[in-house]
């Protein structure tokens, strides 16, 4: 018979998992949804919706995607980066948790080309296009959704709530396998 802590920890895995696709999923689709709104006869609620990410995103028309011929609510790496979290948070990714040494090279191997992609256009040395912002943002997205994922089911299993409810007092190491 299995342990109950095992069957705990597994479904607060899937319980972060889900969560956290869901949570991604809805940004996503609401990233997508001023243009429809807009040219369905409902300017106001895609003028809400640019104006709820305008704090995260500059929205530069010209730097962002655009469906109906109206643009997206962020920006090409912005879309990136929302839907690399869905996608990453869909993902089961054990060699990022392995170590916190190997979870810091992941995040710094996901910020890197994100932060080039970005910064090299300043020094003349880099043009970036619509396309490497998308897939930069989507670079970082995929890894920092794993990880976000994995400290969401870390920390439900770690809640006192959990081993109160089990009657384990102790506290358990995190498992980076």
């Amino acid at each position: 018979m299995e342990h109950p802590m095992n069957q705990t920890t597994r479904s607060n895995l899937l319980s972060a998992r889900s969560v956290t696709a869901g949570v991604w999923c809805a940004l996503c689709a609401i990233i997508f949804a001023p243009p429809v709104l807009a040219s369905s006869g409902g300017p106001v609620a895609a003028a809400i919706i640019y104006f709820l990410f305008s704090p995260v995103c500059h929205q530069t028309p010209e730097r962002s995607f655009a469906l109906l011929g109206i643009p997206l609510a962020v920006c090409h790496r912005c879309c990136g980066i929302y839907l690399g979290l869905f996608l990453g948070s869909l993902m089961k990714a054990p060699w990022i948790h392995r170590s916190p040494p190997t979870r810091r090279r992941w995040v710094l191997a996901a910020m890197i080309p994100l932060a080039l992609d970005a910064l090299l256009p300043y020094a003349g040395l880099w043009a970036n296009t619509g396309l490497s912002r998308f897939i930069t943002g989507l670079w970082f997205g995929i890894p920092t959704a794993s990880l976000l994922v994995r400290g969401i089911e870390e920390f439900l299993n770690e809640a006192p709530w959990q081993r109160f409810a089990l009657g384990d007092s102790s506290f358990r190491k995190a498992s980076y396998e």
